[in-house]
């Protein structure tokens, strides 16, 4: 108790001698206590200038120090009034002249104005974090946990705990004592210590700054302006980080700046490629030693410390040996880093002329065996012949292009972002869109088959019929390594008729339009469709032969969004493309029992074709080669129909339908491309379709009358990676 009570006195002594310099001076004392308050004040008085006439500084209490002296103050004294606040106070908390320790902690909420009065007093705040309010006359302010926040001024020493944070956009008088994170875009007055686990941001004022752990400087949250000395530790962490758009944040020193052989962490740079550009990351009146170590994220440029300036800590950026494919996570990846890497060929060197060779250079100037010799020495620049060219022919000089923003950007990435930007750059969904063009149109040549597989109840030559089919369609492709699986649905109307030629033929005419909506990886697509066919159907008694042809136009637009490391482009491209369907089916038709059944074979041929097109955008734009493709396939299959008779003429007839399906030739999507700024052609490929897929389709018919009827029937396609579904309703009227 007795090293407890001399603490409080110390306490109390240094409170006395920061309110003679920060603020008037209160007597609060009682007229028993006054002579002991006069000999605490004299007695500090003496002992600071004492210190003044040595020509000594009063050394700053360190975060030990603080958290010891808190520490003893909160031990129960009968000197020291405790509050705990554990619920929302609406009124102003009002102390009186005693030593005080107010404890906010679990729902506890403060309101207005919290004043401590006079005495020594500590505010605690210990639970999830909120708005400080205004505070007054307490000499510390303890953050146990909890995020909070401060615009107000604030007269106190600050003690941030490992478990809480602070945002300062106020004024605080005071030292701040870091344990878990600060970002300060306000005034602090006094110094601010960082310790080796806390964290340290923002683009405020401090007065000086000691920073054991990370100390976080970009162009998001700033860099801070320190009016006296900046330290950095051996453990000390100081990470930076560049935007080109919002450039790069420098550390304002108005004093010295200590590096202490801290360890300078460059973060990726978003943006366009730094290369020559130096950065200034320190800048004071004087520099002190060397960053110990430097940790570089980048993935394919070196960072390099410039201390070649006497008041400024640079940094500059050179690209390294890296390829660009070591970050690629997929074949389409590699593909496109190919397309985008410069060519570093080796310039051949033009012999000199003899009789300028012996004067142009001596052996010291000659070019060494491991020098690159696509950086020209000195005597490169010598006239490769002997005839001068006339003055009025030299060739004039063109400024290089502006490099591609996108490229740069990759450039200035770590190896994780670089896979990420790799992929949205390449453009790998564009390779999808044939496949999914003619999934969205399947249901065209399904509902045909539908339409003739139907028995007509009218009979006799001449008869005919028109229907109407609404389709609703959806489905994924298979997904491509490190992507996901596009998604396409559709909706669409398609109208049809057929009459009987013969008795054994009948001939019909379909128009179709469709919606479909495509959804990838920060890829969005939609195709409006235009479709016409014919179709024919041979019945020669138990035998049909049905045959069908639909040619389509499509009218697409995609939009992508590339978006990584800062860099952002939103592209939008229109393009035509256009489909075709041929297919012949054969069936047997049976009926046993009260059973219909129908095994059949069929035999179909699709093909996509689509024009070339240039996205509008920025530098992420591609422009895309015309693309085609076509399969065949086979399909093996059982119908089965039971009709019901029911009352005043109607019939309903469950329908089921299996089958399996198989594909040949090439199934894969693929497009060829290029950056429209900076880049070759380069071939990717997309998702495949499945070579063999599971055919399932079931339906009930419901005949209201001998000319009308009503249909609902789904179909669905699934393989092994890919799904598709179509959902239709008919209409049917006989003529």
């Amino acid at each position: 108790m007795a090293g407890i009570a001399i603490q409080r006195e110390f306490l109390k002594c240094d409170l006395i001698h920061e309110r003679s310099h920060s603020m008037p001076t209160k007597h609060v004392f009682l007229p028993q206590h006054l002579a002991l308050a006069i000999a605490l004040a004299l007695g500090c008085v003496e002992s600071s200038i004492a210190q003044s006439v040595a020509g000594e500084t009063r050394p700053l209490e360190t975060t030990t120090e603080m958290q010891a002296r808190l520490k003893a103050f909160m031990a129960p004294t009968p000197d020291t009034k405790r509050d705990n606040v554990t619920s929302v106070r609406e009124n102003a908390l009002l102390k009186d002249d005693s030593n005080d320790l107010v404890m906010v902690s679990k729902q506890g909420r403060l309101f207005g104005l919290t004043d401590g009065g006079g005495g020594a007093n500590v505010l605690q705040l210990d639970n999830q974090g909120g708005e400080l309010g205004e505070i007054r006359n307490f000499q510390d302010l303890y953050l146990k946990q909890g995020e909070w926040s401060n615009s107000n001024r604030l007269d106190a020493n600050s003690l941030v705990d490992s478990k809480a944070k602070l945002l300062n956009t106020g004024h605080i008088n005071g030292a701040v004592h870091v344990l878990g994170e600060l970002t300060n875009q306000g005034t602090v007055t006094g110094p601010v210590f960082v310790g080796k686990k806390a964290r340290f941001s923002g683009s405020g004022t401090v007065d000086a700054l000691d920073v054991a752990g990370t100390l976080e400087v970009g162009p998001a949250m700033g860099a801070p302006s320190v009016t006296n000395d900046l330290k950095l530790s051996k453990s000390a962490t100081l990470v930076y980080a560049i935007d080109a758009e919002k450039g790069s944040s420098t550390i304002k020193v108005g004093g010295t700046a200590t590096l202490g052989n801290a360890t300078l962490k460059i973060a990726s740079v978003p943006g366009e490629f730094v290369d020559t550009n130096r950065r200034i990351v320190i800048e004071a009146e004087k520099i002190e030693g060397t960053f110990g170590k430097v940790v570089d994220e980048l993935a394919f440029l070196t960072a390099t410390p410039d201390y070649t300036l006497e008041k400024q800590v640079g940094l500059t950026f050179e690209r390294n040996d890296v390829p660009l494919g070591e970050a690629a996570s997929s074949a389409n990846g590699l593909e496109f880093v190919e397309a985008i890497e410069p060519q570093r060929s080796v310039s051949p060197v033009q012999p000199e002329p003899a009789s300028a060779a012996h004067v142009a250079h001596s052996p010291a100037a000659e070019p060494q065996a491991d020098r690159p010799t696509s950086v020209p020495t000195a005597p490169s620049t010598v006239v490769a012949s002997a005839e001068a060219k006339p003055a009025a022919k030299a060739e004039v000089v063109k400024p290089a292009p502006k490099p591609n923003a996108a490229i740069n950007a990759l450039l200035g990435t770590n190896m994780a972002t670089a896979a990420v930007a790799i992929d949205q750059l390449s453009g790998h969904d564009t390779a999808n869109l044939g496949n999914a063009t003619l999934s969205s149109v399947a249901p065209i040549s399904s509902g045909m088959l539908s339409a003739m597989g139907r028995r007509n109840p009218a009979s006799g030559h001449g008869n005919g019929q028109v229907w109407v089919q609404a389709i609703g369609n959806s489905g994924s492709l298979a997904k491509q390594p490190g992507g996901v699986a596009m998604k396409h649905s559709t909706q669409g109307l398609m109208l049809g008729t057929d009459w009987a030629v013969s008795p054994d033929w009948r001939l019909g005419l379909i128009g179709s339009t469709t919606r479909t909506r495509l959804d990838g990886d920060q890829f969005d697509g939609a195709l409006d469709s235009w479709l016409v066919g014919a179709y024919a159907l041979r019945q020669d008694g138990p035998l049909a032969l049905r045959l069908g042809v639909v040619h389509g136009n499509h009218d697409g637009s995609i939009k992508r969004h590339v978006a990584f490391n800062g860099f952002r482009d939103r592209l939008k491209g229109r393009y035509d493309a256009t489909t075709q369907q041929v297919f012949g089916q054969l069936g047997y038709q049976l009926d046993i029992g009260h059973f219909e059944l129908e095994p059949y074979a069929q035999v179909g041929y699709q093909r996509y074709q689509r024009d070339g097109f240039t996205e509008k955008g920025g530098d992420a734009a591609l422009q895309y080669n015309g693309q085609a493709q076509e399969h065949f396939s086979s399909d093996l299959g059982l119908r089965l129909a039971r009709p019901f008779l029911l009352d005043r003429g109607m019939r309903v007839t469950p329908r089921l339908d299996i089958g399996w399906k198989h594909l040949y030739g090439d199934v894969q999507g693929s497009s060829h491309q290029r950056l429209v700024r900076g880049s070759s052609t380069y071939h990717i490929k997309g998702g495949e379709l499945d070579r063999d897929s599971l055919l399932l389709q079931a339906g009930l018919d419901l005949a209201v009358s001998p000319r009308h009827t009503l249909g609902l029937s789904y179909s669905g396609e699934t393989g092994q990676d890919n799904r598709n579904g179509a959902l239709v309703g008919q209409w049917r009227m006989a003529f």
